[in-house]
C-alpha cells in the first residue's frame, strides 16, 4: 500500500450515495485521487474492517479517516476504531448531533477524553454542522455549533466543512484567521456553497472565494488531509465517464491552487 501522504487529496465516500465501496474505490482511483474518507454510516460494506482493508491494498488507495453517523454510540465508536486499527487510518470524524439528540450527545461528552487517552494515535475530530459559526448560536439546530469550543472544551480537532460555516463567518473570520486554525484541522471537507446557502458544490459553482482560501491554506503550513465532499446531480452520478471527469477537474482545482501555490 501506498505511504500516506502530506495535504493528501480524499474522496469522501458519501459523495456517492447509493454506490458500493468497489466502486467507490475504483473511481477514487482513476480520478487520481490519494485515499479514502470512509462515511461508514452510509452503507453496511464500510463496517466491514476487512473488506476494506482488503479494498485498500487491492486499489492501493489508503483510509485516512473513518466518519462516524450523528447518531454515534459505543457499537458504531468501536467498529470504527476496529476500521483505523485494520486500515492504518488516523483520524476518526464525527458527525454533531442534532440539538434533541441528547444521548448522543452525552455520549460523546462523557466518553471522548477516554477514547483519546485509550487511542493516543488517533485524532477524533468534530465536524462543525451546517451554518456554524465560531461562536455560540442564540438557537443552534446542531450540538457542538462552536468550533471554539470543539477545540478548547472538548481538546478534539475539527473535520473542517468550509461549506457548513456561515458565509459571513468563511468571509470574514475563517480566511483572515486561517493560520490560528489550520493546527486544529484534521480533515478540511472541500466544495463551495452558495449566497442561497445550498452546499457541497463543485468548487466553481458557489460564491466562496476557494482560489484565495486554498493559496492562504497553503501558506499557514496546512499539512492534513482535503476530502471532497459534493452533491452531485443525478445526471452526474448515472454516468461514470461524467462522473470521473468532474472528480478529475476537482482534483486540478485543488492542485492548481493548494500543491502547486509556493509557500
Amino acid at each position: 500500500m501506498s505511504m500516506f501522504k502530506t495535504n493528501a487529496l480524499l474522496l469522501s465516500t458519501d459523495t456517492l450515495p447509493n454506490y458500493g465501496l468497489d466502486l467507490i474505490f475504483a473511481i477514487a482511483k482513476e480520478a487520481g485521487y490519494d485515499g479514502i474518507d470512509l462515511a461508514m454510516w452510509k452503507g453496511f460494506d464500510a463496517w466491514d474492517e476487512t473488506y476494506v482493508q482488503k479494498l485498500a491494498f487491492d486499489y492501493d488507495l489508503p483510509v485516512y479517516a473513518v466518519q462516524t453517523s450523528s447518531k454515534l454510540n459505543q457499537r458504531e465508536m468501536d467498529k470504527a476504531l476496529d476500521i483505523c486499527a485494520a486500515t492504518g487510518a488516523d483520524t476518526i470524524c464525527i458527525n454533531p448531533p442534532k440539538i434533541t439528540e441528547f444521548k448522543v450527545y452525552d455520549f460523546i461528552s462523557d466518553n471522548l477524553a477516554t477514547y483519546q487517552k485509550e487511542n493516543p494515535d488517533i485524532k477524533f475530530a468534530i465536524i462543525n454542522p451546517l451554518d456554524s459559526k465560531l461562536f455560540v448560536l442564540p438557537i443552534p439546530e446542531f450540538r457542538f455549533s462552536n468550533i471554539i469550543d470543539i477545540v478548547k472544551k472538548y481538546n478534539a480537532y475539527v473535520g473542517l466543512d468550509i461549506t457548513n460555516l456561515d458565509l459571513d463567518v468563511f468571509e470574514e473570520e475563517m480566511m483572515r484567521k486561517i493560520d490560528d486554525y489550520a493546527p486544529y484541522i484534521a480533515v478540511l471537507y472541500f466544495s463551495d456553497k452558495d449566497k442561497k446557502g445550498k452546499s457541497h458544490l463543485l468548487p466553481w459553482e458557489g460564491a466562496l472565494d476557494l482560489v484565495n482560501f486554498l493559496k492562504r491554506l497553503k501558506k499557514s503550513w496546512y499539512s492534513r488531509s482535503v476530502s471532497v465532499k459534493l452533491e452531485l446531480k443525478p445526471q452526474e452520478l448515472v454516468s461514470r465517464e461524467k462522473l470521473i471527469a468532474q472528480l478529475t477537474k476537482v482534483k486540478e482545482f485543488y492542485e492548481k491552487y493548494f500543491q502547486e501555490e509556493k509557500a
